[in-house]
């Protein structure tokens, strides 16, 4: 398998052409591969055919175990470790997918695991007429580009991230910046754990996480600024107006227009990311309109 790789002319990003579902990865390609991650963030492999679910499964696990995001949104099927992200329903009403047809805002996937992600995988199987984007922006850029002294504090804090808020019917505490409520999705997953409940099947609850601000990478060795903007709530013993303020600021700093790629999507597209050092966000869209994608991601491993 040979791999044609065209940068964008984006702040992260490359076009990846050659790439055959069906072959098996050797250590070279692997490490081909985990190159280009590292020096693009964003890969976006166009011109394949679209992989089966096996095949999809088989790709993402060259670069670490699977996290099982599935069972968290009551979604677990055949392939557990892919997550459907879709806008589904069956013709009882009951939502076949998680996220709904909603805007997605900046944030990290699984950042609020103790195991958090570490690369993901989303591929396009079908898309609206006016497909949504969705957008990427650098974590490493963005610890990079603050002041020293900010860097100096940063180093000490930690962050608490939890979904609790918009994929459940409690309310997890939080306030502030962090606190966010998407209407459909948490109706949409209330609907499903009822659904299973009444098929006898309980699914684990959604875990939350404390990680620190300032974060490396298990690989490149990089360090990351990880605010999940989308799912960090607070940060750690620090009074709540003061984290409030210090969240925004870092979240705005990380996703200035000038630093962010809008990805435009194709059918069958496959975009792997380094969710550890990459923000990723999405557009909303009509949603009598059918948006299907499958998504997966590796964990951290320290």
């Amino acid at each position: 398998m040979q791999l044609d790789v065209q940068k964008l002319d984006q702040p992260v990003g490359a076009i990846i052409g050659g790439w055959d579902p069906a072959e098996s990865l050797g250590e070279q390609q692997r490490a081909e591969i985990r190159d280009l991650l590292r020096a693009h963030l964003v890969l976006v492999f166009r011109g394949n055919r679209q992989p089966e679910d096996r095949e999809l499964i088989d790709f993402a696990q060259n670069f670490g175990d699977l996290l099982i995001g599935s069972e968290w949104f009551q979604d677990s099927g055949d392939h557990p470790e892919i997550l459907p992200i879709n806008n589904l329903v069956d013709d009882e009403g009951v939502p076949q997918g998680t996220a709904g047809s909603e805007a997605l805002g900046w944030h990290a996937d699984y950042s609020y695991v103790p195991t958090v992600g570490k690369e993901s995988f989303l591929n396009a199987i079908e898309l609206p007429e006016a497909s949504p984007r969705t957008y990427f922006c650098s974590q490493y850029r963005a610890l990079d580009t603050l002041p020293k002294e900010m860097i100096k504090k940063l180093r000490t804090l930690r962050a608490y991230h939890s979904i609790t808020d918009f994929v459940s019917d409690a309310e997890d505490g939080t306030r502030g910046y962090g606190r966010r409520t998407m209407k459909q999705t948490q109706s949409d997953f209330l609907k499903k754990r009822e659904h299973n409940r009444e098929l006898g099947i309980e699914r684990p609850r959604i875990p939350t996480a404390e990680h620190p601000v300032i974060m490396r990478h298990p690989e490149s060795g990089r360090e990351i600024l990880y605010i999940s903007p989308f799912i960090s709530k607070y940060i750690v013993g620090m009074p709540r107006d003061e984290s409030d303020e210090l969240l925004t600021k870092l979240c705005e700093h990380s996703t200035k227009p000038e630093n962010v790629y809008a990805h435009t999507w194709q059918t069958g597209d496959m975009v792997m990311f380094d969710t550890l050092g990459c923000l990723h966000r999405r557009d909303s869209w009509d949603p009598s309109q059918r948006r299907v994608m499958r998504q997966l991601s590796t964990k951290f491993a320290s």
